[in-house]
């Protein structure tokens, strides 16, 4: 750790005040949680990055799981957990809310702390497990045997980077890098500095396995293991297995421009020593500039967003996004650019950046060659179109009308006609076209719609 590092870390490292506060309590706080989880035979534990001793200077979110017996049945759990929050709420003179994941959660506010209160099984390790969230005390138990002390640091001062890069987090809006993930791989590479010098080394889908690098039983590179690998988590963009089940690949969240983001960072901080610097960008009159300059059109959809948790409602958007990007392209329009958008409380937008937004009246279709056996049939499907077919280079040819000839009409087409293909909350809500002026003018006065484009157009 150079000098710029240690100075970097007296910043962003809890001081031993604030590490007594937190401390003291969360030593208030599981006393309290096992005296009223004890008559359901349920253990509470603090797992995550305050557990771990790799947190940050004012983060104070605490992760509390009430751990109980594989016996008790899947609604009973859910119930009891929102219970035990709820009681610990009133005890510490809090207040909360209900969240939904894989099952309802309570979230906890107590003066400066964050405390998410999550039900799960009592899984031994090896053991199948029964909900998503019972790795997460092997997690905690893993990285606290195999982190040393003076790596705690070094995984502060990943985090840190991930937060300047805007990477940092694997819930469904960022795709980005988990502190688990960063723990991880601080423990395959040894310090923050190596992470960056080996990260920006992987191509796509490359694979990471901590206990192998650790117990340096073998390279890894063009193994019979690391081919299996790569064919079982094919789609992602990086594959670092967990040391806890080798099935689940840990950076599975992680989008490959986020990938991008890291590797190109990481090439600047050891050229330069500086860390990425987080700035919100705007452009004024983002949309004209991009009309002009591209001579394309704008279009859209709007809508209230559905009243469902962020971590179900960006997927959502984004299946939404594709599927009617898809149905643009069916009808020809080409795509340049398109986007899903939301505030998570009263605007959701698509936005799709076409080539042109008038097609011809009609469309030339290829047909069979001159010698194949279809050429009868082909005549015949075609023999009353306006148009007769037509042979170019010994291969048919037609031209037919158009079903659809502006993009306005498509979307409005697919809204009428494929509401099945619309995510089933999404489709609950009043989904209205966002013109292109209507894009413009939102644009300029949306600072947070106006960032996201522009990192989306000018950034990695």
């Amino acid at each position: 750790m150079n000098e710029r590092e240690l100075e970097l870390l007296k910043r962003i490292k809890p001081s031993q005040n604030e590490t007594k506060i937190v401390n003291e309590f969360t030593k208030r706080l599981i006393e309290k949680a096992e005296k009223i989880a004890k008559p359901f035979y349920a253990d509470p534990l603090i797992v995550g990055s305050i557990s771990k001793g790799t947190w940050l200077k004012g983060d104070h979110d605490i992760d509390l799981f009430i751990v109980f017996r594989k016996k008790i049945e899947r609604k009973k759990l859910e119930e009891r957990g929102l219970q035990i929050g709820v009681e610990l709420c009133k005890q510490l003179g809090g207040t909360y809310d209900i969240r939904y994941a894989e099952h309802p959660y309570v979230r906890l506010k107590v003066k400066s702390f964050y405390i998410d209160v999550v039900p799960c099984y009592h899984i031994k390790k090896g053991e199948k497990i029964i909900s998503a969230v019972d790795r997460s005390p092997h997690h905690n138990d893993y990285i606290k045997e195999t982190l040393k002390n003076f790596q705690k640091d070094e995984v502060r001062l990943l985090k840190y980077f991930c937060k300047k890069t805007n990477i940092y987090g694997a819930d469904a809006k960022t795709n980005g890098f988990s502190g688990y993930l960063c723990e991880l791989l601080v423990v395959t590479y040894g310090t923050f500095r190596n992470v960056l010098k080996e990260m920006q080394k992987l191509d796509f889908g490359e694979v990471v396995d901590p206990q192998r690098y650790a117990k340096q039983i073998s390279n890894l590179k063009g193994s019979k293991y690391e081919r299996k690998l790569k064919k079982k988590f094919r789609n992602d963009s990086l594959i670092v297995v967990d040391p806890v089940d080798s099935n689940r690949n840990v950076a599975a969240p992680v989008h490959p421009i986020n990938l991008l983001r890291f590797k190109i960072e990481a090439k600047k901080y050891l050229e330069t020593g500086k860390f990425p610097q987080k700035r919100r960008k705007t452009k004024l009159e983002l949309i004209r500039k991009l009309k002009k300059d591209r001579e394309s059109k704008f279009i859209g959809l709007k809508f209230n967003p559905p009243d469902i948790i962020p971590e179900n409602l960006y997927p959502q958007l984004r299946k939404f996004e594709k599927r009617v990007a898809r149905y643009l392209r069916e009808n020809d329009f080409r795509l340049l650019r398109h986007f899903s958008w939301t505030n998570e409380t009263n605007k959701a937008y698509l936005i799709f950046e076409v080539e042109n937004s008038i097609l011809s009246n009609y469309k030339k279709k290829e047909g069979p060659i001159i010698f194949s056996n279809e050429v009868e049939n082909f005549l015949k499907k075609y023999k009353d179109y306006k148009y007769k077919p037509y042979i170019d280079d010994n291969r048919f040819y037609v031209c037919y009308k158009r079903r659809i000839t502006d993009v306005a009409s498509a979307l409005k087409q697919f809204l009428n006609s494929n509401r099945a293909e619309i995510p089933k909350k999404i489709a609950e809500r009043k989904i209205s076209i966002f013109w292109e002026a209507d894009i413009i003018d939102e644009v300029n006065k949306n600072k947070e719609l106006n960032s996201y484009l522009v990192k989306e157009y000018f950034e990695f």
